[in-house]
């Protein structure tokens, strides 16, 4: 059966006012399913907020309140089969990460696949898996350059498929919107007010670096020197 890893960001990598770039969305065998969900809360909200069902107006969780946002994903966490997934990056402790924001995201996104194999997540036992990701502005020439990388990354072992949607008519991707959205206001802004409006869930969520995450960049070096003893005392 194919596994489906719906991804979107929130905030980017070359913005100096953040800390934190967040990629995230869900992992599912039923796309179907989300898209009925997103349906029917967007019906009620697009109702209260008085707008068009007839318009293609996307409800964005830039242009929506908190409380409105919560109702989406109290709606996908309580589906079955509904995983979801993060990676926060610490944009602060990377050392030497020079790359381009094309070739980071790819990156990250290897990483988070990396990390939900580790963690023996059953939907992941696939040899197929479709990546739904918001199309970024993405250029043609770099339309393959992911799909290949994990082809690579993974020696064949999996068969992936990246396909880069419009968010405008994705419902699937909307949904990875307010899921990534909440991770940024709650790590950026510290803003908790979200995450208490939302049903406990569990969400799969992978760190980087992992060593250095949410440290005081000044007090880096003094980390570092203590995790290097800790791990010549474990070799030794």
């Amino acid at each position: 059966m194919k596994t489906y890893i719906v991804l979107d960001e929130s905030g980017a990598m070359h913005l100096k006012n953040e800390r934190y770039f967040i990629i995230a969305g869900f992992i599912t065998n039923n796309l179907h399913k989300v898209k009925s969900a997103h349906k029917k809360i967007e019906k009620i909200i697009k109702e209260r907020k008085g707008i068009d069902l007839s318009l293609k107006v996307e409800l964005k969780s830039s242009k929506i309140k908190e409380n409105q946002q919560a109702i989406f994903l109290n709606e996908l966490y309580s589906l079955k089969g509904i995983i979801p997934i993060a990676i926060i990056v610490d944009k602060e402790n990377l050392t030497n990460f020079n790359a381009s924001e094309n070739v980071a995201y790819n990156f990250f996104v290897k990483t988070l696949i990396k990390y939900l194999l580790k963690s023996r997540i059953s939907v992941m036992n696939t040899n197929e898996i479709e990546l739904r990701l918001d199309n970024r502005n993405t250029s043609v020439k770099t339309l393959k350059d992911l799909e290949t990388f994990l082809i690579w990354e993974f020696d064949n072992k999996i068969n992936f498929h990246v396909n880069y949607l419009d968010s405008r008519i994705n419902r699937d991707i909307q949904m990875a919107d307010y899921v990534a959205n909440s991770l940024w206001k709650e790590y950026n802004l510290n803003n908790n007010k979200l995450k208490e409006m939302i049903n406990n869930h569990h969400i799969f969520l992978s760190k980087f670096p992992i060593d250095y995450f949410g440290v005081n960049p000044s007090k880096k070096e003094m980390l570092k020197n203590k995790i290097s003893i800790q791990k010549d005392v474990v070799k030794n």
